[in-house]
């Protein structure tokens, strides 16, 4: 859930959209529950260095695999396989206009 903010319609109104139980309840109150600014960044550095995290591990994964499919007697005709696949995948997102994974 997003925290406390205000929204700005075309006509210069300001509404206050309440993120928290306490600003829900008394939208005119000065108390409000939601994290500042400064703990929102901290938990949004986590999460990226969390992903990084991810991404690594996935990469070091996937450098292995790649290793042992060349290492194996049919490995290139896997790697020929996959890429086809790939290809494949990424013309069917397009023609239904999805995001590439690339």
């Amino acid at each position: 859930m997003r925290p406390c903010h205000w929204h700005e319609d075309r006509d210069g109104t300001r509404s206050l959209i309440p993120g928290c139980h306490t600003r829900a309840q008394d939208p005119d109150g000065e108390a409000c529950d939601c994290p500042s600014l400064a703990q929102q960044l901290d938990k949004a550095r986590e999460e990226i260095a969390r992903l990084k995290r991810e991404l690594d591990g996935a990469r070091f994964w996937c450098g292995h695999v790649t290793a042992a499919v060349h290492a194996h007697r049919d490995g290139l005709d896997i790697m020929q396989d996959a890429a086809r696949r790939a290809e494949a995948d990424i013309a069917a997102r397009k023609s239904a206009r999805l995001p590439s994974p690339r």
